[in-house]
């Protein structure tokens, strides 16, 4: 299982030593837009670098964008899957050259809130959101932990990464509602899971994604 950091809504300089001190341990980093213009910190990063916009928009708009991050050294992005079929079939040119990983159920969104703006009850709705991007190439879906075992009921899922944000270690939830801690992702059959200020904001954040490593029985460098 990777684990990839999020260094979302940090200043460059934070992001930077937290780069520095945690890319020796992790597989990769996610951003977001507060750090779009600092890409180049990561331009001799040998790991993931993932840039998590949630696109939705129009074909043309969508498909720039994943230009510009692809020429930001971007191996992996975000895109909504409430998209309409033209914006697929645009992204479908992209799919060799980046991770494309649809995003549906937030796990800042509760039960109650998820059925409110879809409408759908969650296998339904994972269900039709999984043919869809495995259609257009897409590497995965970003998902809770929680929703994993509705996600693999479903064949057409096979093969597909399961990106588990939400992920805790030892705080609280920081704005999350479906939360897992690592451990428990891993069993339930995450390939890669998002942890943040767990790590970066911990007292000592080498010692914290060492213990979280420990917890996974991954190797740690030396």
């Amino acid at each position: 299982m990777q684990i990839i950091i999020a260094l979302d809504n940090m200043s460059f300089e934070k992001a930077l030593e937290s780069m520095i001190l945690l890319g020796p341990f992790v597989d990769g980093f996610k951003i977001n837009h507060t750090l779009i213009e600092h890409t180049s910190m990561f331009e001799n990063y040998e790991g993931e670098l993932f840039i998590d916009f949630k696109l939705w928009d129009t074909p043309t708009t969508v498909c720039s964008v994943v230009e510009m991050i692809l020429e930001k050294g971007a191996t992996m992005t975000t895109i909504s899957t409430f998209n309409n079929e033209e914006v697929f079939r645009c992204l479908h040119q992209y799919a060799e050259d980046i991770k494309l990983l649809g995003v549906t159920y937030l796990t800042s969104w509760s039960a109650q809130e998820q059925y409110q703006i879809t409408r759908e009850m969650p296998h339904a709705m994972w269900r039709r959101n999984t043919e869809r991007i495995r259609k257009y190439g897409f590497a995965g879906i970003i998902c809770s932990a929680q929703d994993i075992s509705d996600i693999s009921q479903d064949s057409r899922c096979d093969g597909m990464l399961r990106i588990c944000p939400g992920i805790t270690f030892q705080s609280h939830n920081h704005g999350q509602s479906r939360t897992t801690n690592p451990r428990l992702a891993q069993d339930l059959g995450a390939d890669c899971i998002i942890i943040g200020r767990s790590v970066t904001q911990s007292d000592d954040p080498v010692k914290t994604i060492t213990e979280i490593k420990k917890t996974l029985d991954l190797v740690i460098p030396k």
